[in-house]
């Protein structure tokens, strides 16, 4: 897949399992963020550093935070899915820049921890009569 990237965009890295500060180093200089499995926190976390992503289906989370203004959900977990998903990403760096603005709105206005808190104040709140 590095190859692969290195052949249709610039030179490109695979770092694998990152967390904590060491992630953060490498969403704030990266161009797309790529979660082909599970990990809705850490899909959220690069499209707070403005990373248009790539991600598969898996604890449901991606379905509510990815969308075509913002990335690429994988119909399915093969290969030859995610090298055509790459390879149409780095293909027109104008519209991978505007999925990104896209990723920073989305969890700065519709999903994020404030958001969350009120949907559940107000279940809450339901539930107790109010």
């Amino acid at each position: 897949m590095e190859n692969l990237a290195n052949e249709i965009y610039l030179p490109t890295r695979f770092y694998g399992a990152q967390h904590g500060a060491q992630l953060a180093k490498h969403l704030r200089s990266a161009d797309l963020f790529v979660m082909p499995g599970t990990g809705g926190l850490a899909v959220q976390e690069a499209m707070s550093f403005g990373l248009p992503v790539i991600v598969g289906v898996a604890d449901g989370t991606q379905t509510d935070l990815v969308r075509g203004e913002n990335g690429w959900l994988l119909a399915d977990d093969s290969i030859q899915t995610l090298t055509n998903t790459l390879a149409s990403a780095l293909s027109d760096v104008y519209a991978l820049r505007k999925k990104g603005s896209a990723s920073y709105r989305i969890v700065s206005q519709e999903i994020n921890l404030e958001k969350m808190v009120a949907v559940f104040s107000k279940a809450i709140q339901k539930v107790m009569g109010d």
